[in-house]
């Protein structure tokens, strides 16, 4: 849809994504915000400033992404005073963020990520393939035993790539029940809409996580397996190891990187495909397709509609003055609707050629985890599609 002209008597509000009539569908008011004012200073639940910058168009946000001013690391160019102090209560938690390499800025990141990608390989990621499949499989053969509605979400979405991740590490699969609720809670910390008994949750759950995981690490330490958490304790690259806090801070960002997207995809995609038939009997009659029919899906409605920077020098953009400090938001989501990049962008169309998406981010912080979400919600969603004939929305 076209974006209302802005009057007088129509201005452009402050952008808020958490607002009752944004947050359904989000996608008219990015094109307005693309048409209008693609570099926006809206509304934000940021600590450090009083605004946040909301970029739009795919240019700009490529820019953005690739350009080293831009950074997570905020503390690292503004006073003391400025930043807040991190709560008593949520200092373990700060301790694990600091290993989550989506978090850091180089040379930190840097390290983090040439190590990591050192154990955690394509080859690796291919192997898991007719495990995913066999998982699939057993987890919608549990549903079939249902009757009446089933949360697609808690009863597949969720377990399926959580299964996967815990297998990978080589954690034991009698933990996945807790994983997943540890999973969850981790994944809270960083909603925009997150409530103080939320909150408490996610500090509860990393305390406990963070107890199960020195246990593990150091029984894997003493008796390495063939699995991803044994490579990430051996490996080496230019005489440096992952010190237990890193190995700590990996697994739990692994842990939420490995399974809240690709929750939202398999859900988010099946929603999708519900709510347009004709592409849904396309891809049944064209399985094959599923990989380049996962992108436009992920294209159309983005399981992660936003990221974030911190300009960390001074910088014109567009035509805007970003000051030292300032928070960014890349909005993901926007950039995969550009109509100068993708026609008839909100329309979709199994068929589109993949191009120009975003929707894993791009530059140094580009999705560690992209090439075991796009396989993992490939083979989910097109099993469902062929155990389940008769799926449909409650």
């Amino acid at each position: 849809m076209s974006p209302s002209p802005i009057t007088p008597k129509n201005p452009l509000a402050r952008f808020d994504p958490l607002a009752p009539d944004v947050l359904p569908n989000p996608y008219p008011h990015y094109a307005r915000l693309r048409c209008y004012d693609p570099i926006h200073w809206g509304l934000t639940d940021d600590a450090v400033t009083t605004g946040r910058w909301y970029i739009t168009r795919l240019d700009d946000i490529v820019a953005v992404l690739k350009d080293p001013r831009f950074g997570r690391e905020v503390h690292t160019v503004l006073p003391p005073e400025r930043i807040p102090p991190t709560p008593a209560a949520d200092r373990l938690l700060a301790e694990v963020a600091e290993g989550w390499m989506i978090l850091r800025d180089p040379p930190v990141h840097t390290h983090l990520r040439g190590l990591v990608n050192r154990a955690f390989t394509p080859r690796m990621v291919a192997r898991l393939a007719p495990a995913i499949e066999a998982t699939a499989e057993q987890l919608i053969t549990a549903l079939e035993a249902e009757t009446g509605p089933v949360d697609l979400l808690t009863a597949f979405a969720l377990p399926l790539p959580i299964i996967m991740v815990a297998q990978v590490l080589g954690l034991p699969t009698t933990d996945r029940d807790q994983l997943m609720d540890w999973s969850r809670a981790l994944a809270a910390v960083i909603d925009l809409n997150q409530t103080e008994a939320v909150r408490q949750r996610s500090r509860q759950a990393i305390e406990a996580l963070v107890s199960y995981l020195t246990t593990i690490i150091q029984q894997r330490r003493r008796q390495p397996q063939d699995d991803l958490l044994s490579a990430l304790i051996g490996v080496e690259h230019e005489s440096q190891r992952l010190s237990d806090e890193e190995l700590i801070g990996t697994v739990t960002h692994l842990l939420f990187v490995g399974n809240d997207p690709v929750m939202h995809l398999v859900g988010n995609g099946i929603v999708t495909l519900l709510h347009h038939p004709d592409q849904l009997a396309w891809l049944r009659a064209n399985p094959a397709r599923i990989e380049p029919a996962v992108d436009e899906l992920l294209r159309y409605d983005s399981s992660v509609q936003m990221t974030f920077r911190y300009a960390l020098t001074e910088i014109e953009l567009g035509g805007k003055r970003l000051h030292t400090g300032d928070h960014v938001a890349v909005v993901l989501g926007s950039a995969n609707r550009d109509p100068a990049y993708h026609t008839a962008p909100d329309r979709l169309d199994l068929t589109r050629p993949a191009a120009n998406l975003l929707h894993f981010g791009q530059g140094i912080h580009y999705c560690l985890g992209a090439p075991l979400a796009r396989i993992e919600g490939q083979i989910a969603i097109n099993t469902l599609l062929r155990r389940l004939p008769q799926i449909s929305l409650a």
